[in-house]
């Protein structure tokens, strides 16, 4: 695992904060190569990490910003958007874009699922959130927008929110996602002097779990959460366990 992750990893596990001295100390048990200095480096240029303090770094305090947590997290603060209200619309996208053409096809879907969309029907994809973060720059990304259009839309039928988003996503899947996730963060290290390297290797782990939850949760805003949506109780699980890992570096 790269140098600069492992110190994302670490400052996600700290709340977000953790001294120089404590950086270095997770470095050398996790690369023998990895330079502190040059980590920092390209995590501050890349609007990750902030450093507060002068002198050596070992004296610096080391501050994950929002983007970088974000990133880490797999592009998601989940707490966030399970907060985020809804106005009862729903964004629906309808395409037209031929079978032959499946380079188009596949770069449309691709942004679809990075917007989180759900698929109702065939060429028709729903949002609870407003479409200008997805129409932006559709053609620098190869998509035609002649091809696409656009509804806001509430269900007239007697169809109930429940009901679209459980057609529209697959929280049966999702839920055994979770169930593994779980059984992860049960199989973590305890907290006994010494176990360092054993929570160094848990946290690869976790993360690499946590990143397939983060594709595959639309994480919903909570008023249409269906019921039984574990991804709430995961998160708390998670908080819990990674406040285990910051203690025993403490």
């Amino acid at each position: 695992m790269a140098a600069s992750l492992q110190l994302t990893l670490a400052l996600l596990a700290f709340g977000g904060e953790m001294t120089g001295r404590c950086a270095r100390a997770v470095l050398a048990r996790t690369s023998k190569n990895g330079r502190i200095d040059r980590a920092l480096q390209r995590l501050g240029a890349a609007g990750v990490v902030t450093e507060a303090g002068d002198g050596p770094i070992d004296q610096r305090v080391l501050r994950l910003t929002d983007e970088g947590a974000r990133q880490t997290l797999g592009g998601i603060n989940p707490p966030a958007a399970w907060r985020r209200p809804w106005d009862g619309v729903w964004r629906v996208v309808a395409f037209d874009i031929p079978e032959t053409e499946v380079a188009r096809r596949a770069r449309l879907r691709r942004r679809l699922h990075e917007f989180r969309f759900g698929w109702l029907q065939n060429s028709v994809w729903i949002s609870p959130d407003p479409l200008d973060a997805f129409r932006a720059g559709l053609d620098q990304s190869g998509i035609v927008p002649d091809s696409l259009t656009y509804f806001d839309a509430r269900c007239a039928g007697g169809e109930s929110p429940a009901s679209l988003v459980l057609s529209a996503w697959d929280f049966d899947a999702l839920e055994r996602s979770y169930a593994d996730y779980q059984k992860i963060l049960q199989l973590r290290p305890s907290t006994a002097i010494g176990t360092q390297n054993a929570w160094l290797r848990w946290l690869q782990a976790e993360h690499r779990a946590w990143r397939l939850i983060a594709r595959r949760d639309p994480f919903l805003p909570e008023v249409l959460l269906p019921v039984g949506y574990s991804g709430r109780a995961a998160w708390t699980a998670r908080t819990k366990a990674l406040a285990e890992f910051a203690q025993i570096w403490r």
